[in-house]
């Protein structure tokens, strides 16, 4: 496998940059290209260093079990962190990926000395939670205040719904500037590296790595926020961790695990007197492209964020969900979409005992109901799961291997060979 020298161009008011991924063997489905789109005015950040490239294109070697060539210039300190990556994804995840040889055409640290301190940005819990523990008022050293939030399309927001990501950005950025942090909007197709061979659950953190490589000549650290705590760690494989997110580093760039001392439960109530996150918080499952920015209240994901708002009694103050509980009967809706292997029921349970008691004898009814609507839905042959996708029920997009790419900014690639 060799991934080729980045190369750059401009289409329409924003600049793309890409590299050619050339695979030993032809795969159905990889992409001969990955890429990156980011707005014109944003230029001055980008790398010319293939770092961006190598770290998520790591993976495809990774998972087909191809040495890797890499034309262009790579740091040094990445390239000496990626063996024992590589231990420690090949260690987690067995079964998906195994080491591979990696050839470097040029190892050299970048000239630039970056400045600014940055964070992936979805308007999600984690996310959120991150952000606050890193603004000036309650983060006392100044190398770790967040300037910058990189806000991806292609990650949890489809090319299909770029009405809706932008939609959101219009929404985020006077937000975030009042904040005094710079939004970074990017669009790529990195996922479609991920999607449908290995599980999106696991490999997202080269993803949010790659972004961040991206504007290597701004960016001097990178705060990845945690979607699991210790305990949780131990038990759920992923490639994103306290362990592996600082493997990903460069000689120029910090990458920060950050969050994972804290349940979801309790980065729920850190962030619940947080005006912007009772008006920006964003958690929702749907992809449907009418409900406009609010979560829909019913996905599995909305629900469970809802319940600890709501012992809190703080769940009224968060203006984007479209139907907040308002009574404690209205948690059974948890049992529509209830998942009791997501990881996060068990710190629910505690948590509602201790801060709304008269409320715990709903929600254990709810996850009742739930362990027994999973378990009659794992009963249901798959035959007739294929069948019923026809009405819009067992469909996962996350497996439609086109859903990550954008085929207009691949014709513009196209068309420069």
């Amino acid at each position: 496998m060799i991934i080729h020298q980045p190369e750059i161009t401009r289409k329409d008011g924003h600049t793309i940059v890409y590299a050619r991924i050339e695979m030993a063997q032809k795969r159905a489905g990889i992409p001969d290209f990955l890429w990156y789109r980011v707005p014109d005015r944003y230029v001055g950040y980008l790398s010319a260093q293939n770092d961006a490239f190598l770290v998520p294109g790591l993976l495809a070697g990774m998972y087909f079990g191809e040495d890797i060539r890499v034309r262009g210039v790579i740091s040094p300190r990445l390239a000496y962190n990626l063996d024992e990556y590589q231990f420690v994804l090949h260690f987690r995840l067995p079964k998906d990926v195994r080491p591979v040889e990696i050839t470097y055409e040029r190892l050299a640290p970048a000239a630039e000395e970056p400045w600014g301190v940055g964070t992936t940005f979805s308007a999600g819990v984690d996310s959120l939670f991150t952000l606050w523990e890193h603004l000036p008022t309650r983060q006392a050293l100044p190398d770790f205040q967040i300037s910058h939030a990189v806000f991806i399309m292609g990650f949890d927001i489809r090319f299909k719904q770029r009405a809706n990501y932008l939609q959101l950005l219009n929404q985020y950025q006077p937000a975030l500037d009042d904040l005094g942090i710079e939004l970074l909007p990017v669009e790529t197709n990195l996922v479609s590296l991920i999607v449908p061979r290995m599980k999106y659950a696991h490999f997202y953190g080269p993803v949010l790595a790659g972004s961040a490589h991206l504007f290597g000549t701004l960016l001097k650290r990178f705060i990845i926020p945690s979607s699991r705590d210790y305990p949780q760690i131990a038990e759920f494989t992923s490639s994103s961790d306290p362990l592996s997110d600082p493997l990903l580093s460069s000689n120029t760039l910090d990458i920060l695990h950050h969050g994972a001392t804290h349940t979801r439960a309790g980065k729920i109530e850190a962030i619940s007197d947080w005006k912007f996150a009772q008006e920006h918080l964003r958690v929702c499952f749907s992809r449907s492209e009418d409900r406009g920015l609010l979560n829909c209240s019913r996905c599995e994901k909305c629900t469970r964020t809802m319940v600890p708002l709501y012992a809190l009694d703080k769940l009224e103050a968060f203006t984007q969900f479209k139907y907040p509980f308002r009574k404690h009967w209205d948690s059974l809706w948890l049992a529509r979409k209830f998942n009791p292997y997501r990881g996060y029921t068990h710190e629910f349970v505690p948590f509602v005992k201790r801060h709304r008691p008269d409320f715990l004898p709903w929600l254990r009814l709810a996850i009742g109901l739930g362990y027994c609507r999973y378990g009659l839905v794992n009963l249901i042959p798959m035959g007739i799961k294929k069948q019923l996708q026809r009405f819009g029920y067992f469909i996962d997009d996350r497996q439609d291997e086109s859903i990550f790419e954008d085929p207009a900014i691949i014709e513009v690639i196209r068309s420069l060979r």
